[in-house]
C-alpha cells in the first residue's frame, strides 16, 4: 500500500470509477423527468455541484472543527518558536532617576540626615540561561505541537469518514427513491386494471383493497426516502462547512460499487499500511520520540549545569548634593552562576515521573495499533462480504424480474389461475430485491471509505 499516498486523490476517485469492477453493477436510473423525486422546496440560490472527489477535498479543509484544531496547531508552533528563543537575553533603553530627602545609614551604622538626586540613562543588558528551565519549555512545547496534531488528524479522518459516508447515503437515498416512485406508477397502472375487472367480478374488489393498501405504504416509504435524503444533504453541508440550507447538485448518476483500496491483498500489509500511515501514528511517535529525548537529556551530564544569571547596564550617570547633578560614564557587569540544590533532592521522582509519561504513551501507542488493526480487518470483511451480498442481489434482481414479467404478462392474457395478488407479490419481491442492492452498495462503499481512511491513503 505504499504506493496509495503517490497517487492523487482526484485520480484515485477517477481511476476507481473508470476501471471495470468485477462486480456487475445493476442500474436504477430513471427516465427524464419521470421518476425523479420533484423538488419539495424552491432552490434557494445556485445549486452547488458535488461529487466524491469535491466532499474528499471539503471535508477536509472546510469543516469548521478541522479549520478549528488546525488553527490550535498553528497556535502551538509558534508557542514552541518562542519556547526555542527563550534563551534570548532582554535588551532594553531607557532612563532612571532617583531622589533622596531624610535619613540614610553608613557603612558604620551611623545615622546620616541628608538629600540628593541620581540619574541613569543608557542600555540594560539582562539575561539568564537555565539549561533545565529551557529544556521544560522546549519539550512541553513540543508535546502541545503532537498533541494538536493528533487532534487535528483524528478530526480529521472522523469528519473524511463522515462525510463521505453521508455522501454514499445520498447516493442510496436518491437511488431509493426512484426505484420506489417506479414501483408506485406499476402499482398505480396494476390497480387501474384491476378496478376494471372488479366492474365485472365484484369477487375482486379484495384484490383492489389490498393493491391499494401496498400502493399506500409505497407512498410512505417515499416520503421517508425523500426525508432521509434531506437530512443527509443538510448534514453533509455542515461537514463540508457549508450553508445547511444549500442545494446539492449531485454528479453522480447512480449508485455503483468503488473501489479506493485493492482488499484482496494480503491482511498484513494492509495494517503494515495503516499502522504506518493511518490517522495519528506519525504524531504519536512524534510525541513519543519528544518524551524520550527528554527524559534523556535532562537526566545526563547535563543535569549538573548550574543557571547563569548576567546583568549589564552601560550609560551615563548624574549624581551631585541636593538638585545638582555632576555627570561621569557608568558601566556595571554582573555576572552568577547557581545551582538549584532542590533538584537533586526530587530527581529520583522527576525521572520516575518522566518514565511514567514514556509508558503511558508507548500503551496510548498499542493501543492505537490495535484499534487501527481491528478496523482494518473489520473494514477488509465487509468489503468482501459486501461483494458477495452485491452478485446475490444482482441474481435476486434477475429472478424476481423475471417474475414479474412472467406474472404481468399471464395477468394481461387472462391465463387460467392469473391474479392481481400473484402480480403484486411479484412486485413487491422486485422491489425489496432492488432496495436489498442498494442497501449493499451502500455498505461496501463505506467499507471501502473506511479502510482508505485506516490505511492512510488520505494524507496529502
Amino acid at each position: 500500500m505504499a504506493g496509495c499516498n503517490s497517487v492523487p486523490l482526484a485520480q484515485m476517485v477517477e481511476r476507481s470509477r473508470a476501471t471495470s469492477h468485477p462486480i456487475q453493477t445493476v442500474s436504477f436510473e430513471a427516465p427524464p423527468n419521470q421518476f425523479l423525486p420533484p423538488a419539495q422546496e424552491p432552490p434557494k440560490g445556485k445549486p452547488i455541484p458535488i461529487s466524491l472527489d469535491t466532499v474528499l477535498r471539503l471535508a477536509q479543509d472546510q469543516n469548521g472543527q478541522v479549520r478549528i484544531a488546525r488553527i490550535r496547531v498553528e497556535e502551538a508552533m509558534t508557542d514552541q518558536y518562542w519556547a526555542n528563543k527563550h534563551w534570548l537575553p532582554d535588551l532594553s533603553v531607557g532612563i532612571g532617576a532617583w531622589r533622596h530627602d531624610g535619613g540614610i545609614q553608613d557603612f558604620q551604622g551611623n545615622l546620616i540626615r541628608s538629600n540628593y538626586s541620581s540619574v541613569l540613562p543608557g542600555v540594560e543588558f539582562s539575561g539568564r540561561y537555565d539549561w533545565k528551565d529551557g529544556l521544560v519549555r522546549r519539550v512541553e512545547a513540543e508535546r502541545r505541537v503532537w498533541q494538536q496534531k493528533a487532534e487535528l488528524s483524528k478530526l480529521t479522518s472522523e469528519n473524511l469518514l463522515d462525510a463521505a459516508s453521508t455522501y454514499v447515503g445520498i447516493l442510496a437515498a436518491r437511488s431509493g427513491i426512484a426505484i420506489s416512485m417506479e414501483t408506485e406508477v406499476r402499482l398505480k397502472d396494476l390497480l387501474e386494471q384491476t378496478q376494471k375487472l372488479a366492474e365485472i367480478d365484484p369477487g375482486i374488489r379484495v384484490e383492489v383493497s389490498r393493491i391499494e393498501a401496498e400502493l399506500m405504504a409505497q407512498t410512505v416509504l417515499t416520503v421517508k426516502l425523500r426525508e432521509a435524503n434531506k437530512a443527509a444533504g443538510a448534514k453533509l453541508a455542515y461537514l463540508l462547512g457549508l450553508n445547511p440550507c444549500c442545494e446539492f447538485l449531485v454528479a453522480d448518476g447512480k449508485l455503483v460499487p468503488i473501489t479506493l483500496v485493492d482488499a484482496k491483498q494480503p491482511i498484513d500489509r494492509l495494517v503494515d499500511s495503516a499502522v504506518t500511515n493511518g490517522p495519528g501514528v506519525r504524531e504519536l511517535e512524534g510525541l513519543l520520540r519528544t518524551v524520550e529525548a527528554a527524559r534523556n537529556a535532562n537526566y545526563g551530564f547535563s543535569h549538573w549545569t548550574p543557571s547563569i544569571q548576567v546583568d549589564l547596564v552601560e550609560g551615563g550617570f548624574g549624581a551631585g548634593p541636593g538638585t545638582r547633578l555632576d555627570w561621569a560614564h557608568r558601566f556595571d557587569l554582573g555576572v552568577r552562576a547557581k545551582w538549584n540544590l532542590s533538584e537533586f533532592y526530587y530527581a529520583r521522582q522527576r525521572r520516575h515521573q518522566a518514565d511514567l509519561n514514556i509508558q503511558q504513551v508507548h500503551i496510548t501507542f498499542q493501543d492505537l495499533v490495535s484499534k487501527l488493526t481491528l478496523g482494518v480487518q473489520e473494514a477488509r470483511d465487509a468489503i468482501h462480504s459486501g461483494a458477495e451480498q452485491i452478485q446475490l442481489a444482482e441474481k435476486h434482481i434477475r429472478h424476481a424480474e423475471d417474475s414479474y414479467k412472467l406474472s404481468e404478462q399471464r395477468f394481461k392474457q387472462n391465463i387460467k389461475g392469473r391474479s392481481s395478488s400473484e402480480v403484486l407479490l411479484a412486485l413487491r419481491t422486485l422491489g425489496g430485491a432492488r432496495l436489498e442492492y442498494i442497501q449493499a452498495v451502500r455498505d461496501f462503499n463505506r467499507a471501502q471509505l473506511r479502510l482508505f481512511v485506516l490505511v492512510g491513503a488520505d494524507e496529502r
